[in-house]
């Protein structure tokens, strides 16, 4: 048994490796994309059934950093209207409402569900494109 914000504490722990996670396997599968890359001439080709993972893979990085942004602009306002309502005394207990949190938190599921999904289509290419062999 533990205290109710040692649970939170373990959400946030658990919230921040999934960020960190998520936008490393962003990373990395736009990276494992790039090995399928061929040449002509000058120009760089794709074949096209990677177009749909590279895009849930950017949409995830783009998610990722809406949810960094709206965080920290709503927090910064919070705090900024509290200190002019209620001097600069920092140590005041303050109840923010939950709604606040709800932009955030719509960014950090989405970009969880959009690498995810990027994965499956790229795992389906993936599964598809390369062929494994017993006999050598």
């Amino acid at each position: 048994m533990k205290k109710l914000s040692g649970y939170l504490n373990d959400y946030y722990a658990h919230t921040g490796n999934a960020s960190t996670v998520s936008r490393q396997a962003s990373f990395a599968g736009i990276a494992l994309v790039w090995v399928f890359n061929t040449k002509a001439g000058n120009e760089i080709i794709l074949p096209i059934e990677l177009l749909m993972p590279v895009l849930w893979l950017v949409i995830s990085l783009g998610l990722d950093l809406l949810q960094y942004i709206s965080s920290a602009l709503i927090w910064g306002a919070f705090h900024r209207i509290k200190e002019k309502q209620l001097g600069a005394n920092t140590d005041v207990e303050v109840t923010a409402p939950s709604f606040l949190n709800w932009p955030a938190l719509i960014f950090f599921w989405g970009k969880l569900i959009a690498v995810l999904i990027g994965y499956a289509y790229l795992l389906i290419y993936v599964d598809n494109a390369i062929k494994f062999s017993a006999t050598s």
